[in-house]
C-alpha cells in the first residue's frame, strides 16, 4: 500500500507542470492560434523564477518574476504572430530554441555553471497541508503535503472549464477560433481576444516552469522541461483545448513518467524507461483521437 501511494504521489507531481502548460495552451487553441512556444516559456520561467527565489530570498518574488518572464516571451510571440503576421509555428520553434540558448548563456556567463544551477539559499514554493484530511490516513498520505502549485493546477481545470463554457469571455474566445468573421462583424477585436489568450497561456506556462524548478526539483537544469511543452501541445491539439481531455491526457503522462522511474535498469538500458512516458502518451493520444473521430461520426 505504501509503495502504491508513493507511486500515485509521484504521478500527481509529474502531472502538474504538463497540466498547467496544456491548460494554458488550451486558451490559445480555442482562440484559433496554437501555442508552439510552450517549451521555451516553461524553460525561461523556471530559470528566472529560480534565480529570483535565491537572490531575493522570497518564493513569492521567484514565482512573480518567473511568470513575468514567460509573459514577456508570450507578448513577443503575439507581436510576431498577430501584428507582423509571421508563421506561428516558425516563430514558436524559434522562441523555443532561443530560450534554451538564453538560459544556457545566463547560467554559464553569470553563474559559471555548465547545465545545472543549484543554490542553498533558494526559497522554494511552500508545502501545503490540509488539516481536514488528517482524519483519513490514506487520504492524508495521498493528498497532503504538496507544493503550492500542485493543488492549484487541478483547481485551474475547473476554472478553465467555467471560463470557456460559462462566461462571455469564453464565448468570444471560442468564437474567435471557430468563426472569426462573425466576431469581427459583431464589433469585437479578434486581435485583442487572441492577445489575451497569448498572455493567459504564458501565465499558465510560467507557473508550470516555476513548479519544475521551485516546487519539484528545487534546482534548475537546461534539461528540466525535457519536451513537456511539446507533449502539452500534442495534448491540446488532439483534444481541441477541452480542459477535461487535457486533464485525462496529462494524468496518463504523469502516471507513465512515474512508472518509468521505477523500472529497474540492471537488465533494461536506462534510455528505454526514459522513453516510456512519451511512447505511452503518443499511443494514448492516437487511441483517444480515433475514439473521438468515431464518436463524432456516429453522432452525424
Amino acid at each position: 500500500m505504501e509503495n502504491t501511494i508513493e507511486f500515485l504521489r509521484a504521478s500527481i507531481r509529474l502531472t502538474t507542470p504538463l497540466l498547467m502548460a496544456a491548460l494554458g495552451g488550451a486558451f490559445m487553441q480555442v482562440s484559433g492560434v496554437p501555442n508552439v512556444g510552450m517549451e521555451g516559456m516553461m524553460l525561461i520561467a523556471a530559470l528566472v523564477g529560480y534565480i529570483f527565489c535565491f537572490t531575493t530570498g522570497s518564493w513569492v518574488m521567484g514565482l512573480f518574476f518567473g511568470v513575468a518572464a514567460a509573459v514577456i516571451v508570450g507578448i513577443i510571440y503575439a507581436i510576431f504572430v498577430l501584428r507582423l503576421k509571421a508563421d506561428i509555428f516558425a516563430v514558436g520553434i524559434t522562441l523555443n530554441i532561443m530560450m534554451g540558448g538564453i538560459a544556457a548563456y545566463i547560467i554559464r556567463r553569470y553563474y559559471d555553471q555548465i547545465s545545472i544551477l543549484l543554490s542553498q539559499d533558494a526559497k522554494l514554493l511552500p508545502i501545503l497541508s490540509f488539516s481536514f484530511l488528517d482524519k483519513s490516513p490514506i487520504l492524508n498520505l495521498l493528498l497532503n503535503n504538496y507544493s503550492l502549485l500542485i493543488p492549484i493546477s487541478f483547481l485551474l481545470v475547473a476554472a478553465t472549464y467555467i471560463v470557456f463554457y460559462k462566461t462571455p469571455f469564453g464565448f468570444w474566445l471560442r468564437a474567435a477560433g471557430s468563426n472569426p468573421s462573425a466576431v469581427s462583424a459583431s464589433g469585437k477585436s479578434i486581435t485583442g481576444i487572441r492577445l489575451s489568450a497569448f498572455v493567459i497561456s504564458a501565465v499558465f506556462c510560467g507557473m508550470a516552469g516555476v513548479h519544475l524548478s521551485m516546487g519539484y526539483l528545487g534546482m534548475f537544469a537546461l534539461s528540466l522541461v525535457a519536451g513537456r511543452g511539446f507533449i502539452a501541445l500534442a495534448i491540446v491539439l488532439f483534444g481541441s483545448g477541452n480542459p477535461i481531455i487535457v486533464l485525462i491526457a496529462s494524468l496518463i503522462f504523469g502516471i507513465a513518467d512515474a512508472a518509468s522511474l521505477r523500472i529497474p535498469t540492471e537488465v533494461i538500458p536506462p534510455q528505454f524507461p526514459l522513453m516510456l512516458p512519451y511512447i505511452i502518451t503518443i499511443l494514448a493520444i492516437i487511441l483517444m483521437s480515433r475514439y473521438a473521430r468515431s464518436f463524432t461520426s456516429s453522432e452525424q
